[in-house]
C-alpha cells in the first residue's frame, strides 16, 4: 500500500499560487504609483472598485488619499490667500475713504473760510458806504 502525505496534494498549487503573485515590493509600489499618475484620479476610482489593481490595491488607495489630502492642502492655501486679498482689499478701501474724509473735511474748512471771507467783503462794502 502506497502512502499519501495530507500535504502531498496541496504542495503544487501553493507553490504555483506564490510564483504568480509576488510579494509587495517597493518596485510594485513605484508601478502602482507611476499607473495611478497616468490615469489620473478617476480613473483610479473606478479601476479600484472593479479590482483592476490585484495586491497593488493598497497603494493605489496610498496614491488617492495622497491626491485628496494634497487637493485639500491647496484648496487651503488658495482659500487663505484669497481672504488675504480681500482683507487687502478692504484696507485699501479704508484708507481711501479715510483720505476722502480728510479731503472733505478740509474742502468744509475752506468753504468755511471761503463764507467767512465773502461776509468780510460783505462787512467792508456796507462799511464803505456809511
Amino acid at each position: 500500500m502506497m502512502e499519501v502525505s495530507a500535504t502531498e496534494g496541496y504542495a503544487r498549487p501553493l507553490e504555483s499560487l506564490q510564483r504568480r503573485t509576488s510579494p509587495l515590493t517597493t518596485d510594485s509600489r513605484e508601478d502602482v504609483r507611476r499607473e495611478c499618475e497616468k490615469l489620473g484620479e478617476l480613473v483610479v476610482q473606478a479601476r479600484l472598485e472593479s479590482d483592476h489593481f490585484g495586491p497593488g490595491k493598497a497603494f493605489a488607495w496610498e496614491w488617492l488619499l495622497e491626491q485628496y489630502y494634497r487637493r485639500r492642502r491647496e484648496g487651503e492655501s488658495e482659500e487663505r490667500e484669497r481672504i488675504e486679498r480681500v482683507l487687502k482689499a478692504a484696507e485699501d478701501a479704508a484708507g481711501a475713504a479715510r483720505a476722502a474724509a480728510a479731503g472733505a473735511r478740509s474742502a468744509a474748512r475752506w468753504t468755511m473760510v471761503a463764507a467767512l471771507s465773502a461776509a468780510a467783503a460783505v462787512v467792508v462794502s456796507l462799511a464803505k458806504y456809511w
